[in-house]
């Protein structure tokens, strides 16, 4: 295997732990492994990442961080909150779908952990809960949804309708695509939020 320029060693490791943790699970990876698929030094490794555990954080704060960036860009140009809501659902299921063994490792292996769990949705799910409550409290602001809950409780259960989802899609194994399920999840959170008669 050609070892990867300097500027993509990195990524190269990340991109190598992903399908090794999702192979193998966390504990049964090692570092070698990593390394191996990386077509680095076991060593390398060490030049970027203090420990294993500190890859896998990595692993989801990247994948985090891409569908921040993603979002920031394409809701700016929505018009309201509805069509702000829909999309940030359609590209939750979009972006967890488009990379099976990633999936893996944000809806199983993380999970594993109450450490890993407690350090991540302390940063990166919360800042996300947070931009979806905004999105929600904006709707209840014009009468769009309901306003007998709370925006943050309405962005937890709104999260926990596609974190549902995502587990479900990657437990089952089928050669079905995530974002398949859009329309579904779409209509179930727009009646939900339904102001109530």
């Amino acid at each position: 295997m050609p070892r990867p320029a300097t500027g993509r060693k990195k990524e190269a490791i990340l991109d190598a732990a992903t399908v090794e943790i999702a192979a193998h699970g966390y504990h049964g990876t090692t570092v070698a492994m990593i390394a191996r698929r990386a077509g680095v030094a076991d060593g390398t490794i060490y030049l970027y990442f203090s420990n294993k555990e500190e890859i896998l954080i990595s692993l989801f704060e990247r994948a985090m961080d891409l569908f921040t960036a993603q979002g920031a860009r394409e809701l700016a140009g929505l018009p309201g909150p509805r069509e702000r809501l829909v999309r940030i659902v359609e590209l939750h299921l979009e972006l967890v779908g488009a990379d099976r063994d990633l999936a893996i490792i944000t809806q199983v292996e993380l999970r594993h952990s109450l450490h890993f769990l407690d350090q991540l949705s302390r940063d990166r799910v919360g800042a996300y809960l947070q931009a979806m409550a905004a999105v929600i409290a904006e709707g209840q602001a014009c009468g769009l949804w309901r306003c007998d809950l709370d925006a943050t409780f309405l962005a937890k259960a709104v999260f926990g309708v596609l974190d549902e989802m995502a587990t479900d899609w990657v437990l089952s194994r089928r050669n079905t695509r995530l974002q398949a399920r859009a329309d579904a999840v779409v209509g179930f959170v727009l009646g939900s939020l339904r102001p109530q008669a």
